[in-house]
């Protein structure tokens, strides 16, 4: 679509395509779109979480639970923990992550 209206476009899809596609895209003689595929819980960052995070998380799992939609907090832990594996940390609980 972006190539359509003539900008430069570049899809990723797996996290080993990032350095080449960034490379690629400076190389680039004008505007790119990069259009990157991520799953919705994957973090982008070490999480941070505060007390006042916690806190504000617990009614959203509570409902979830309660709605049938154990899903969502399921792939919302996978991202969490998979997260703290990428930060090199071969196992890690909610407490550990809450620490760094």
């Amino acid at each position: 679509m972006a190539e359509a209206a003539g900008v430069g476009g570049i899809r990723i899809e797996k996290p080993d395509e990032v350095d080449a596609a960034v490379k690629a895209a400076l190389a680039h003689d004008g505007p790119v779109l990069i259009d990157a595929v991520v799953a919705r819980t994957k973090l982008a960052m070490r999480p941070a979480i505060t007390a006042e995070m916690a806190k504000g998380f617990t009614p959203y799992m509570v409902k979830a639970v309660l709605s049938g939609r154990t899903d969502e907090i399921v792939d919302l832990a996978q991202g969490i923990f998979g997260a703290s594996k990428a930060y090199g940390r071969e196992t890690g609980t909610a407490a550990d992550i809450a620490d760094h």
